[in-house]
């Protein structure tokens, strides 16, 4: 017979597991939850009994206490300042997260060193916040810590990877930070290190060769830096367990042959992208022998097989590319239509700056995934496609500017209803541009400069109010322009030069707050200037208009250039000049009805 007693026990444990955590550490996450500001206003929903089933909280299956705890994006209501000691309670807490809560630091005696009382803690998450070195420091005394997450955030002395070495971690991220520094070697001794981000900060010198040490790393991403890495090197040849190496925008050096890493079985994300102009890759001599299945390839600026104008073999066996980057290459031949036709999945492809010729061949096959695609600074030409909505019905940016593309304006731009820039500048369209204008509201980009489209400025621009840079300078637009261009507040950005432009210039302008650049140059517009009170750039020069000298009521103190040249302005130029426009820079009066002296104030513009 079964003691009565066990069962009784077995009855109240599972009562304690499963009936909400336990009582004490529940209490505690109602004064986290009041302490925090949460995003857009809106707590998680914490009310049911069992606080093990809340949002952002985990628990041990065995015990009921909580092991995670998922705070981003909740700001700390005290200005920024974390209280490290509401924390203490939950002492089987592994996996803290406070990404982008801002926090500027601790309160007074609550630093990041209490908890080293939390034993279990591996895995802390402060990224995207505004900590410094000094409110960091404490963290290297956690001895159970193996993952910190510190990216994003003011992290200013190299003298933190130092410090941080001497922890046995798994994981480390500083990305983001602006370090100043060298790389100490002493971050060589961390061999059971598996990923190391010390992207997007200012470390320079040359790469450590010791590196090679960590054998062990499945990502190593060392991307925008000012370092030097020269080739060919064995830095990385034991390192065989990469998964993602990112080296871009570095100074990279020498020549690095890319079948050295024909043993990187587990290669996913290669990032090979240089600032010098001495790194050349080679893929075909020998021939580059890539095992593995890429999904991200960056090989831009890098003199790719020598600047032969041959697209790498290998990548005709590559199916599972998500992002391509051969940009600035010299590389020739046609539009490489077959690397979209081999890879469905493709999101990214830019082959800026290359030599590529004739038009440009779509895949026969509809691919929803592409999102990105720069075909800019080539030679391509003949006519845009006509059913590139349709191949491409998710593209978001199309830039084929500076080409040779001819033929009219097409219309299957406006059937792009994700499309935020468009950029067909510096080729040789034609025809109206109202028939097809892109009407869809998440434009935000849109340059069509140096062509030869006509007709008039179409209303529908007042519709994208999502556009925030138009410029279809130098074509042959002609009409006036549209009054409703004022209902669009997020205009930055505005270049109207070299077209048949007539009329006057709105006074809706005035209301654009945003609008930093505006030029109306070589036109035919007439009549008086409107306000115009937050420009830096006014380029107004070979029109008709008139009035006097534009004085301070119209203008704002941020006036950096005024050209207006060759107008029909008046009257005197005023002595208040170096009051009204402080920050000017190049100040064009030329061609104009100004009459008087010059006052000696614009001597004051320095």
């Amino acid at each position: 017979m079964r003691n009565p007693c066990i069962w009784c026990c077995l009855v109240l444990l599972t009562l304690v597991v499963c009936d909400s955590c336990l009582h004490e550490e529940r209490k505690h996450l109602m004064d986290i939850c009041d302490a925090f500001l949460w995003p857009a206003g809106n707590p998680p929903d914490w009310s049911s009994r069992d606080c093990c089933r809340w949002e952002r909280v985990t628990c041990s299956s065995i015990t009921g206490r909580v092991t995670a705890l998922d705070l981003d994006a909740a700001y700390p209501s005290w200005y920024g300042l974390l209280n490290c000691s509401m924390f203490l309670p939950f002492r089987e807490l592994q996996n803290l997260s406070l990404g982008n809560a801002g926090i500027a630091g601790c309160m007074p005696g609550a630093g990041f060193e209490v908890w080293s009382n939390l034993r279990q803690l591996e895995i802390l998450d402060l990224s995207e916040n505004e900590l410094n070195d000094s409110s960091i420091m404490p963290l290297v005394g956690l001895a159970s810590l193996r993952s910190p997450f510190l990216g994003g955030n003011a992290i200013k002395n190299d003298f933190i990877v130092q410090r941080l070495s001497k922890m046995k971690l798994d994981i480390l991220d500083l990305s983001w930070n602006g370090i100043f520094g060298n790389i100490s070697r002493a971050v060589c001794n961390m061999t059971s290190l598996r990923e190391l981000h010390l992207n997007g900060n200012f470390f320079f010198g040359v790469l450590p060769s010791c590196i090679r040490n960590l054998t062990f790393l499945r990502v190593l991403d060392l991307s925008n830096n000012l370092l030097t890495a020269r080739f060919p090197t064995i830095s990385f040849a034991n390192m065989t367990l990469l998964e993602q190496l990112s080296l871009s925008h570095n100074q990279l050096e020498g020549l690095l042959l890319l079948n050295s890493f024909s043993n990187h079985l587990q290669l996913k994300y290669l990032r090979l992208s240089s600032n010098s102009a001495s790194f050349q890759v080679q893929t075909e001599n020998p021939e580059a022998n890539v095992s593995s299945q890429l999904q991200v390839l960056e090989l831009s600026n890098c003199n790719l097989n020598a600047n032969s104008g041959v697209v790498p073999s290998f990548l005709s066996h590559q199916h599972g590319l998500y992002l391509i980057d051969v940009s600035n290459n010299n590389l020739s031949g046609h539009f490489p239509t077959w690397l979209l036709e081999n890879n469905i999945y493709l999101s990214y492809l830019s082959v800026k700056h290359n030599s590529f010729v004739g038009s440009l061949i779509l895949p026969s096959t509809v691919n929803q995934n592409l999102s990105w695609l720069d075909a800019s600074y080539n030679r391509l030409s003949g006519d845009l496609p006509v059913d590139i909505n349709i191949t491409f019905p998710n593209l978001s940016y199309l830039n084929l500017s500076k080409n040779f593309f001819q033929g009219i304006f097409p219309s299957a731009v406006s059937h792009l209803e994700n499309l935020s820039t468009l950029d067909l500048s510096y080729n040789n369209i034609s025809g109206e541009i109202t028939a097809s204008f892109p009407t869809t509201m998440s434009m935000n980009h849109l340059v069509l400069n140096d062509n030869n489209i006509s007709g008039e400025i179409p209303t529908s621009i007042c519709t994208n109010v999502n556009l925030g840079v138009v410029d279809f300078s130098n074509n042959k637009l002609t009409g006036s322009i549209p009054n409703c261009i004022a209902s669009n507040h997020l205009f930055f950005i505005l270049n109207l030069r070299g077209n048949h432009l007539t009329g006057s210039i709105p006074t809706g302008l005035s209301s654009l707050l945003n609008l930093q650049f505006l030029d109306l140059s070589k036109n035919y517009l007439s009549g008086p200037l409107p306000s115009l009170p937050n420009l830096t750039y006014l380029h107004l020069s070979e029109n008709e208009l008139n009035g006097t000298f534009p004085l301070v009521w119209p203008f704002g103190a941020n006036l950096k250039t005024m050209d207006l040249r060759y107008n029909q302005f008046s009257g005197a130029i005023p002595r208040c000049i170096d009051e009204t426009f402080p920050e000017l820079r190049i100040l064009l009066l030329k061609g104009n009805m100004f009459e008087g002296m010059v006052p000696n104030q614009v001597c004051l513009l320095t």
